[in-house]
């Protein structure tokens, strides 16, 4: 009889050590979004390579100009769809920063990538690599597409997921109109 009671208290004991462990997870991650959420809003200074192996850091860009950074991947369908709508709408991403990072390693792929949508032909596009995990750091997501929209190195908005080109446009436009 007395095992019985020990037991159920050891076993109680370890319930309540395992509920106080996640109730503390759950508050550091918690924690840890809110002050990813808080970083992001000014553009933090953070290095890409260039597909030529130069650094390029992106808050050196005209603050003045929105600054639109793309996450994606050359192999990811939904990144495929909005470097051809951003093609498509090439003139009008024309008073615009525009840089795409990558974590992909083939600068082949990429290259292949920028030509087959037309990425060449905007003024003030950059392709960059992410070869060490820097966005992550920076940003908060890997998630593949995600798109952060700066002006004057203030986070304007934030899409996380495939988006429509015209809802980039449209925070752009309301940006010049301010």
């Amino acid at each position: 009889m007395q095992r019985r009671t020990l037991m159920r208290f050891v076993l109680r004991g370890v319930v309540l050590i395992v509920i106080c462990l996640l109730i503390v997870l759950i508050f550091k991650t918690s924690q840890s979004k809110q002050e990813t959420e808080n970083r992001i809003q000014i553009l933090q200074h953070c290095c890409f390579a260039s597909l030529e192996g130069k650094q390029i850091c992106i808050d050196e860009f005209d603050p003045i100009l929105p600054i639109v950074i793309i996450y994606f991947h050359p192999e990811c369908e939904h990144c495929q769809y909005e470097a051809r709508e951003i093609g498509i709408h090439a003139s009008e991403f024309a008073n615009v920063n525009l840089l795409m990072v990558t974590p992909d390693n083939s600068i082949q792929r990429i290259k292949d990538f920028a030509a087959e949508n037309h990425l060449w032909e905007i003024d003030n596009f950059e392709l960059l690599l992410d070869k060490s995990n820097t966005f992550k750091r920076s940003f908060g997501t890997t998630t593949i597409p995600s798109v952060f929209i700066y002006k004057n190195k203030n986070l304007i908005k934030k899409y996380i997921g495939e988006t429509k080109i015209e809802a980039i446009l449209m925070v752009i436009e309301q940006q010049d109109n301010q």
